[in-house]
């Protein structure tokens, strides 16, 4: 025997009526609008974070109110994740930038004592303890605290500069000769140094041909570092 069709009693609840269908895909709208606003990078998960919060922000808008309105309630809710995805980018990029000035410790500490090349600086570097490769991990463990990743190629400069300062100043006679003029044709010796100074247009300006506007920024560096130790003139 057939079933008879059940109808629909009036407790069975309502049909889905069309203006649901309609909000559903005036949210869509707003919600895919918004993921167009992130960066194409975000992950899967912020994505989501984006739909979920534009979903609940939009809760008590809907197609009837301004359009106006509703974008910008959608953009005071995108801003805050924005912000964070810029930071987050901002981490990594200065992560970055710190971990290849860590491994260009060797030729910031090798432009800085051609720079001082000297008796003191001759014999501090044969002093066991302040041999070259000594010099440079801690020059490189030094760094690895102090900077942040934001800085330039002149400021890691500085900081070696201030480092070697603080080692010559703890060295015997001779006294110290920053004047001392740079030995052309010496400036840079390693292959690694000349491949690093080949990628950094920067640091390739400090060995240009002639030298003269490398030797005044990095003179200007030390001067900086060295001005208020320098005693004054009768």
């Amino acid at each position: 025997m057939s079933r008879r069709p059940q109808m629909r009693g009036a407790d069975d609840g309502p049909e889905p009526a069309p203006r649901d269908d309609a909000r559903r895909a005036w949210l869509s709208h707003w919600k895919e609008w918004a993921i167009e606003q992130v960066p194409a990078s975000a992950s899967a998960t912020t994505r989501s974070r984006v739909r979920l919060e534009v979903g609940r922000a939009l809760a008590r808008l809907g197609a009837q109110d301004p359009e106006n309105e509703v974008r910008d309630t959608v953009q005071a809710t995108l801003d805050p994740i924005l912000q964070e995805l810029a930071a987050s980018d901002a981490d990594a990029t200065h992560a970055r930038r710190k971990q290849e000035h860590l491994e260009q410790v060797e030729m910031y500490l090798g432009l800085v004592l051609l720079l001082v090349a000297g008796p003191r600086t001759t014999a501090m570097l044969r002093r066991p303890e302040y041999a070259k490769l000594v010099l440079t991990e801690r020059l490189r463990r030094r760094l690895r605290r102090t900077l942040t990743g934001g800085e330039s190629h002149q400021e890691v400069l500085e900081h070696t500069v201030a480092f070697i300062d603080r080692c010559l100043a703890k060295q015997p006679l001779p006294p110290r000769q920053w004047g001392r003029r740079l030995a052309t044709g010496t400036f840079v010796t390693t292959v690694a140094a000349a491949k690093v100074l080949e990628q950094n247009p920067e640091l390739r300006e400090l060995v240009s041909k002639g030298f003269a506007a490398g030797q005044k920024k990095l003179r200007a560096a030390l001067a900086r570092v060295t001005a208020a130790r320098k005693p004054p003139t009768s």
